[in-house]
């Protein structure tokens, strides 16, 4: 038997926290412990999940006061690691970060657990996001290599090499480097399916708002001007047409021109824009070698 922990953060999801508490009763294996952190809700969301820990022992809902607003970033970090610190079952084998928002299949967890088997160096995994408005799943752009932040999964040592969560904006590319820096390796899998009900970066007022906050947010981790800037010609296409991926170089450019501070410290940036530098020529390699069997 698996033995494994969830820890939830959840503020304001009333719409969307039964289906995932459902989804995860639905699992072909069952979490040891599920922590539900309630980060000062104040919509039903309590209510909601109270029900169900009466229903299910190893349910436990940590409620937080409500500091006035949704603090994206570290607010989540904050809830997770006092979701943590309420763990009772000290020999769990993997961690799980789940949000509120999101559904699974029903052997997501297992089919998971198996790639950890599969594979020993394997330290943080996912599946990947597919966007749904309950009638057609859209997947998210992901690299092979970047688990998601909304359903994560550590194997324990992994999890205690990297010390944990770091209390910072960009906590999910943080953990996953440090993983990989420590020679243990990082899976997104296609093939498991993570059902998002709300658009990455949604909660943010407006879609050119949160383009321009992520560039400057990736301009603070360490990314080079010249990926960023490929990376946002990359959006261009999307909607609203122009306007996303400029917004997201102009983010990166006034972070730079203010000198804000960076969130991650020279080895790891380094070691980021190594991998960048990676990325890039295997993505015009294969644009490469897509346009030659082209014509």
């Amino acid at each position: 038997m698996i033995n494994y922990i969830i820890i939830s953060p959840v503020r304001n999801e009333e719409e969307y926290v039964e289906s995932t508490i459902n989804s995860v009763l639905k699992q072909s294996i069952l979490p040891q412990e599920w922590i539900i952190v309630n980060d000062g809700s104040t919509d039903a969301t309590r209510e909601i999940i109270e029900k169900y820990t009466m229903l299910c022992p190893w349910i436990k809902l940590i409620n937080l006061v409500d500091r006035g607003y949704y603090y994206p970033g570290t607010g989540v970090v904050t809830a997770i690691k006092k979701g943590f610190e309420h763990i009772d079952n000290y020999d769990w084998e993997y961690l799980v970060k789940l949000d509120c928002d999101v559904t699974v299949e029903n052997k997501y967890f297992e089919n998971i657990f198996n790639e950890f088997k599969i594979n020993s160096k394997l330290g943080i995994g996912s599946g990947a996001i597919y966007l749904t408005d309950g009638d057609k799943e859209i997947k998210e752009k992901s690299q092979f290599d970047h688990p998601w932040g909304a359903s994560k999964i550590y194997r324990r040592q992994c999890f205690i090499e990297i010390n944990g969560w770091k209390t910072i904006p960009g906590w999910d590319l943080a953990d996953l480097l440090a993983a990989q820096m420590k020679g243990w390796e990082t899976r997104c899998f296609d093939e498991y399916k993570i059902l998002h009900h709300r658009e990455s970066g949604s909660r943010r007022s407006g879609f050119t708002q949160g383009k321009f906050l992520l560039g400057r947010f990736l301009y603070r981790y360490g990314y080079s001007f010249f990926y960023t800037f490929f990376k946002g010609i990359y959006r261009i296409p999307e909607s609203p047409f122009l306007m996303g991926g400029i917004s997201l170089i102009a983010g990166y450019l006034y972070a730079f021109v203010t000198k804000e501070d960076r969130l991650f410290d020279k080895d790891m940036r380094r070691f980021l824009r190594k991998k960048q530098k990676v990325y890039f020529r295997e993505s015009v390699k294969r644009q490469f070698n897509f346009t030659k069997k082209a014509f």
